[in-house]
Parts: structure tokens; sequence; C-alpha cells
């Protein structure tokens, strides 16, 4: 028996793979509703910029569903913008990138002082702000973007592609480049106290990559990124992310966070000691379903193993409360499976997916 655990205590324990209480509900993926927002009186775009709102509303489904973890910013575009990218602003839930400015990576420079620059300030005071009021109560796993999806953002998308077929040394360059501000970046987040680093890849995804692609270009970057800051990391791609589970086997992060196009007893049996996050579905489930749909489904994923349970990613801003709080609900009362009882039933399911 496992004595009863802390959120952070249980979230560490879960990305390490180790036994736990129960099934850590923690947070990488935002989990923020418009009726959060407005219970905490959270609007955009001020939510990006004033660290005390930032927080209240990270904290909102902790605060009103029992989530044991949250995550923040709100926006994967805040490295892109301290790096020289414009956002477009008139979109202020999640303002896209404007400009691109990277022609040639070799004349790319990353600014000195970072954590003077942009946002950063913003996020490491929310940080501040959590871990003061919550302690080991709620954990906190703040969001980076990772080096191979800002340099799309800094070249633009349909370049960096480009650049794979007819120059992949300039990919190479820049992506080496951005990793060592991602590393700096990281640190400071865990200087001040943030739990787990929850990084974000979503242009690396096998929608839109080979697995020999990933191991060339995005791998070396995400290997780096974790010795570099040493701390329990998260990585999240979006898509169908069957190509790269072996490499990200042997990548060094903690934990994988994936979309539901990967069943969550296939990523186990592929990830080795990497542990899973995920997989919950957020076009229909999360927003649509009933409060008994969730609560199954997180049932499920932790049948099948899963390490901390969570969305496949951001849940809808109409999500009822009710089914945020059926899966937190589920998250306590499902039992832990042993891992063997889990490796058995994936076993069966492969085996029935096999007879189809």
């Amino acid at each position: 028996m496992v004595k009863q655990m802390t959120a952070v205590e249980r979230a560490l324990a879960a990305v390490r793979g180790q036994e736990v209480d129960r099934t850590s509900s923690a947070a990488g993926l935002i989990m923020t509703t418009v009726e959060m927002m407005k219970s905490v009186g959270a609007t955009y775009p001020e939510a990006h910029h004033n660290p005390q709102m930032m927080a209240d509303m990270a904290a909102a489904a902790h605060e009103m569903c029992g989530v044991d973890g949250t995550t923040f910013p709100f926006d994967m575009s805040l490295e892109a913008e301290i790096l020289g990218a414009e956002l477009d602003w008139r979109k202020v839930d999640r303002p896209p990138i404007k400009t691109s400015p990277v022609n040639d990576p070799d004349n790319f420079t990353v600014p000195d002082k970072i954590e003077e620059l942009g946002r950063i300030p913003v996020v490491l005071k929310t940080i501040d702000i959590l871990k003061e009021k919550y302690g080991e109560d709620l954990a906190i796993l703040p969001t980076t973007v990772c080096p191979f999806t800002i340099a799309g953002h800094m070249a633009g998308v349909d370049n960096l592609f480009m650049w794979i077929l007819s120059d992949p040394d300039k990919v190479h360059t820049l992506v080496d480049k951005i990793t060592g501000f991602v590393i700096e970046y990281q640190k400071l987040m865990a200087a001040h106290g943030a739990d787990i680093l929850f990084a974000i890849d979503p242009t690396s995804s096998g929608d839109l990559l080979s697995g020999d692609m990933y191991a060339e270009f995005v791998l070396p970057s995400i290997k780096k990124m974790k010795k570099g800051t040493g701390a329990s990391t998260i990585l999240h791609i979006c898509g169908n992310t069957k190509p790269m589970l072996e490499h990200i086997a042997v990548s060094g992060v903690d934990a994988f966070s994936f979309d539901k196009a990967v069943p969550v007893w296939y990523a186990k049996q592929k990830l080795g000691n990497v542990s899973a996050y995920g997989n919950l579905d957020v076009i229909e489930l999360f927003p649509n379903g009933t409060p008994d749909d969730v609560y199954n489904a997180t049932a499920e994923v932790i049948r099948q193993g899963i390490n901390i349970a969570g969305s496949a990613c951001d849940v809808p801003e109409t999500t009822p409360l009710e089914n945020i709080r059926a899966f937190v609900k589920a998250c306590e009362e499902t039992p832990v499976p042993s891992k063997n009882d889990s490796m058995a039933y994936g076993k069966q399911l492969a085996a029935q997916v096999a007879e189809k």
C-alpha cells in the first residue's frame, strides 16, 4: 500500500514511472473553460500579461474541479515573440505568428538576458505566486515550446520543410541555436519552482515528419534539452506519433503525452521506460460527452496503464465543469493496475485489433 501523496509527489512519481497512491490528474495541457475564466474574472489578452490573473486562471481547474496540476502560459507563441517574431494580437486568446523573421539561420542570434524579455517575467512570477499559495497541493507543469516547432515559427513552417529537403544544414543550425535558448528558459522555470516541464512539439508530428526525419532533425534537440535542464520533463506531440515512439523511448524525457490517434496500450508497448500521459479525446468526449462518458474513458486509459491521465490536447473552453470533475473522480476512484496487469490487458487489446 502506497502512502497518501501530495499532488506534487504523485505527479513526480507518475512521471518517473514509480508507484502512486492513485492516478495523477496533473494537467500539462490547458484545462481552462469560459466558466472558469468568468469565475476568477480572467480575460484575454490581459491573462497573457498579468501574472496574478494568469495564476488565478491556471489554478481555476484545481479550485473548481480538483485537478491536481496546472499549466501556463495559454498560447504557444511566447518563445517566438521573444526571438523576434511578430504576433497577431487580434486573436487575443491564442495569438498566432504574424511574421517569421528568419531567412538565413546563420544570421540569427538569440538575445541576452532573456529573463527580462517579453512575457518571460510574467510566467516566472506566475510560478512564484502559485508555488507560494499552493505548495505541494498543486503540481506546476508550465509549458515550453520545443526547438523544432519554434524553428517553424521563426522561419515559417513551409520554409523549414523546404530546407529539410534542399538544405538540411540550415535546419540543424537554426534548431541548435534555438535549443540553447529553450534550455535557458526552462532552467529559469525550474529555478522558480516548476515541478515538471511540459514541452510541446506539434510541428514534429508524424502527420508531418517520417520517423527517420524525426531522428535526424528533432531527436538531437530533445536529448540536448533534457540533458541541459536535468528537470523532470513531459514531451507532447500532436497527431499520429507511432513513427516517433521508438525514438522518444531513447530521448531521455521522463514521459510522453500523445494524441487519441495512438492507443495507450500501443504506446506503452513502444515507450519502454518512458511514462505515458494522456490521451482523452477533446473533440467529442470532453465538450460533448456526459460525465459518465468522461469517467468511463478515464478509467479505461488507467486500466491500459496510463501514468498520468490527461487530455490529448487542450480542453475546449466550452467543456462543462461536470465533465472535468468526472475526469478527476475517475482518477481518484479507479484502482491503479499493476504493471503486469496493464501489460496483460494491452496484449489482449492488441490481439483484438489483430483479429479485425
